[in-house]
């Protein structure tokens, strides 16, 4: 009996420090989604409602899109799990066109900036879409995908439905030496353990799992802001965070390309972003 009750013992505190995580996950969430709700105010104004803040403009009088500032929230901004500044609540009409804007000397996909422009008028995370089938097929498919094949396929079923717990392993039982990486199937220093969903299984991951993964989060919980109706910013700069979180997670070299000549200024050539960043 004794031992019984310490097995149910142990549970209820499993159960409860696993519910505690869901809460601070949540609680995150939540304030994320009134920061990016919130209006300008006479004490805050937001720069897209008060434009004579902003100088760089050209001499018809229309801001330069290659000198466009910004929303606040696009700067450090984790998605769903940190506060962020608010985004500006003026709508803009969308216009579909085939002209390609360049921004910081990078050069834009001008089918994929078509597809974004279609999609952002109904703004759906279905796989149907253009849009969304091409950020799935050459991007979060790309990012997601490790060694261990089988675990991999979990692993993007727990991310898009949101059962995904990544936690750093105590500094207790932190190994200091290499052990196998479930997703890798090598041996790597997993200072982070994961669980997607299944009760009691817990997998050691790497650190670039643990990015790569979160990466794909904070990629996904953006758009979902975006289907929800929570991001007011212009549409050319929600575009321009778009390509900043598809940098982070994987190949860019279809939305985004550096520009390098060589010495005689004649050949350029596209190098893609293959590094995970976080």
């Amino acid at each position: 009996m004794v031992r019984e009750a310490n097995e149910k013992q142990a549970a209820s505190e499993k159960a409860l420090k696993e519910s505690q995580m869901k809460v601070d996950v949540l609680t995150a969430e939540v304030a994320a989604l009134k920061t990016l709700v919130l209006t300008s105010t006479p004490s805050s104004p937001n720069p897209h409602l008060h434009p004579q803040l902003n100088g760089a403009k050209d001499e018809t009088g229309v801001a330069l899109f290659k000198k466009h500032r910004r929303s606040p929230s696009h700067f450090n901004l984790k998605y769903g799990r940190e506060n962020s500044p608010p985004d500006s609540p003026v709508k803009e009409v969308v216009h579909i066109t085939c002209e390609v804007e360049s921004k910081e000397g990078l050069e834009v996909d001008p089918v994929l900036h078509k597809e974004f422009l279609v999609w952002r008028q109904n703004p759906v995370l279905d796989k149907a879409d253009c849009f969304i089938s091409r950020m799935y097929d050459e991007d979060i498919h790309l990012c997601l995908c490790f060694n261990n094949s089988d675990l991999s396929g979990k692993v993007v079923k727990a991310v898009e439905s949101g059962t995904i717990l990544i936690e750093a392993v105590s500094d207790k039982t932190k190994a200091m030496f290499p052990k196998k990486c479930a997703l890798l199937e090598v041996p790597r220093l997993c200072f982070y353990r994961m669980n997607i969903g299944e009760a009691d299984t817990w997998y050691n991951i790497s650190q670039i799992c643990r990015n790569r993964i979160i990466a794909v989060c904070d990629f996904l919980n953006y758009l979902k802001y975006i289907e929800r109706g929570l991001v007011k910013s212009s549409v050319h700069d929600v575009y321009w965070e778009i390509v900043r979180l598809t940098k982070e997670h994987g190949p860019s070299s279809i939305r985004i390309s550096t520009i390098i000549m060589n010495s005689s200024n004649l050949t350029l050539f596209h190098v893609p972003k293959l590094i995970y960043i976080l």
